[in-house]
Parts: structure tokens; sequence; C-alpha cells
């Protein structure tokens, strides 16, 4: 199977899970405290203990997207990261 090519810099969407919506927001903002992103509500799980907000950033390599992703995996509050 090939790897999927990935020409950057270009933008990336992350999805991240969690139970409080503005516990996720704030974890965003210390992560990626200057840079550039969009955030918004995405899905919310069928009990309504988990919701998911899609994060939309300007990533200028793999080395940088992998970074972000590690960082977001590794916040007390983000259950998930997509």
């Amino acid at each position: 199977m090939d790897n999927l090519k990935i020409n950057y810099p270009c933008e990336w969407e992350f999805r991240i899970i969690g139970a409080h919506e503005e516990l996720l927001k704030a974890a965003v903002s210390e992560i990626l405290v200057n840079k550039k992103y969009d955030l918004s509500f995405s899905n919310q799980s069928r009990g309504g203990k988990y919701i998911s907000l899609a994060l939309k950033t300007f990533v200028e390599s793999e080395e940088a997207r992998n970074n972000i992703y590690i960082a977001l995996r590794k916040h007390a509050v983000i259950k998930s990261v997509l």
C-alpha cells in the first residue's frame, strides 16, 4: 500500500474529543499559543458525555503536524485526537 503523499505547507484538521467544550477550547489555546487556528463544534456522543471539536490550522511540515498531534494527545482534558 502506498503512503499518502501530503504536500506541505497545508491546512490540517484534527478532531479532538473530550468531556467539556470550554476545557477543550482552553487546552487548544494553551497548545497553539502563537498559532492561528479555527476551532468549531463537530459532534456529541449519543449520551452527551463527550463532544468533538474540529481544529483546523496551517502546518508547515510533517514534523510540525506530528508535534501538534503529540501535544494534543498529552493534554489531560483531551481524551482522543483523530
